[in-house]
């Protein structure tokens, strides 16, 4: 008797320690293109690569900082709701309602522009492009799978750009990166008059992501940029705290030491092209890729246990297409709209349960109000569809039930403010 009960306690813990690790190892996985740059949303994501227009371009394109003369300044922020509605379906045994996520989140971002002489350009800005930050309810469903996810990357970017002739410039920044992860679950006790547990996982990681760029003017009304952003690894390295957990979780935990996970930011390439049609009329196109599939790659090692092996999440490469086009009204006053498509990263069939992400369409639509020849006012609203996600079977009789089902109506809806002078 005793035999079985240790080897239904070394199942639980083995449940317990890969499910979680491979949530850890699951969470965040997207860029996102708003929270890097707030005027991005008036062009729903389209042509940012060529546009420089603004000091976002420190971030989106560094080469084009060489098109400003004078010192510009920029600050926004971009708040950002995250809708999905959770369905289960009836492969479904583990208890609980069916909890929406139903997230509301800011972010925010700065940008300078410091021309040094007529060919020598220098720049900063701050931003968090990658990840997510998600919530669900202490008692659905997929409680003992998470409760709470957050993979963030907030990054300070200092910049150089130089101008190598009137039609060539070439520019590079290095985004110092603090990743961060954050996850929380429930645990199934053995005893259920116990209630669950909660178990708790976070830490910081430090990276560096090289930011590339080059814009071309082959004529005055027209210009071309490309973008590449280097590869880089965030390392988190932390145990995983547990409470409320019964005396038998806890004794066959007691061995278990630090969980190391690394994962990678991918390496990608964002193409834009401008065309100015006449003074009141521009047209913008882009083409991008991101390396998502590099992504699906992490390597989660747990001390005392003897795992050490490198997950695999069945990550596509994403590829991006957008257009969007900007009408001055007035000389104060300009108008934009966008549309952009991005593939979806994963299949229904291996999408895990925390990482509502599928094809992401775009539309976009902006302002600016030019107060004075000092300052300009602009905003912008951007809906990001996803539509029905439908994500692999998760869970198991030892840890509380199965989870199976889709969310519907996946939206993430943006809006921004911003401040340029």
């Amino acid at each position: 008797m005793k035999l079985k009960k240790m080897a239904l306690l070394f199942i639980i813990a083995g449940g317990i320690l890969y499910g979680t690790c491979t949530d850890l190892a699951y969470a965040g996985g997207a860029y996102i293109y708003e929270m890097a740059n707030p005027t991005d949303v008036g062009y729903g994501s389209a042509g940012l690569a060529a546009r420089a227009g603004d000091a976002g371009t420190v971030f989106a394109n560094p080469a084009g900082m060489t098109r400003f003369e004078n010192s510009t300044y920029m600050t926004g922020i971009t708040p950002l709701n995250i809708y999905a509605s959770f369905e289960s379906n009836d492969n479904t045994t583990a208890t609980g309602p069916d909890d929406n996520v139903n997230e509301f989140l800011s972010g925010a971002a700065i940008a300078a522009i410091i021309p040094v002489g007529d060919r020598l350009t220098f720049g900063i800005s701050a931003q968090n492009f990658f990840g997510l930050a998600i919530r669900w309810g202490d008692n659905w469903k997929g409680r003992y799978e998470v409760t709470q996810v957050a993979l963030l990357a907030p990054q300070i970017q200092p910049t150089v750009a130089y101008k190598v002739s009137n039609w060539l410039s070439i520019g590079a920044g290095a985004g110092l990166t603090m990743g961060v992860l954050q996850d929380q679950a429930k645990i199934n006790n053995v005893d259920p008059t116990l209630g669950d547990g909660k178990l708790n996982y976070d830490d910081t990681s430090f990276a560096v992501q090289g930011n590339f760029g080059i814009m071309i003017e082959p004529f005055d009304n027209t210009r071309i940029g490309v973008r590449y952003l280097t590869e880089t690894t965030l390392d988190f390295k932390s145990r995983m705290y547990m409470s409320g957990v019964g005396p038998e979780i806890a004794e066959v935990m007691k061995g278990v030491g630090q969980v190391n996970l690394k994962m990678k930011m991918p390496q990608a390439v964002m193409s834009g092209i401008f065309h100015q049609f006449n003074d009141q009329w521009a047209f913008l196109g882009s083409v991008g890729w991101d390396d998502w599939s590099e992504f699906e790659r992490i390597h989660v090692k747990v001390d005392g246990t003897g795992m050490n092996r490198v997950v695999s999440a069945d990550f596509r490469d994403v590829w991006h297409f957008g257009v969007a086009a900007q009408y001055q009204y007035t000389p104060k006053w300009m108008f934009s709209g966008g549309f952009s498509y991005d593939t979806p990263m994963m299949r229904g069939s291996t999408r895990p349960m925390e990482l509502p992400l599928g094809p992401m369409y775009r539309y976009g639509v902006g302002y600016k109000y030019r107060k004075s020849d000092d300052l300009t006012l602009g905003g912008g609203l951007t809906v990001l569809y996803e539509g029905e996600l439908k994500f692999q079977d998760a869970g198991s009789p030892v840890s509380g039930g199965e989870v199976g089902g889709k969310y519907e109506n996946t939206t993430i809806t943006f809006l921004s403010l911003y401040v340029q002078w």
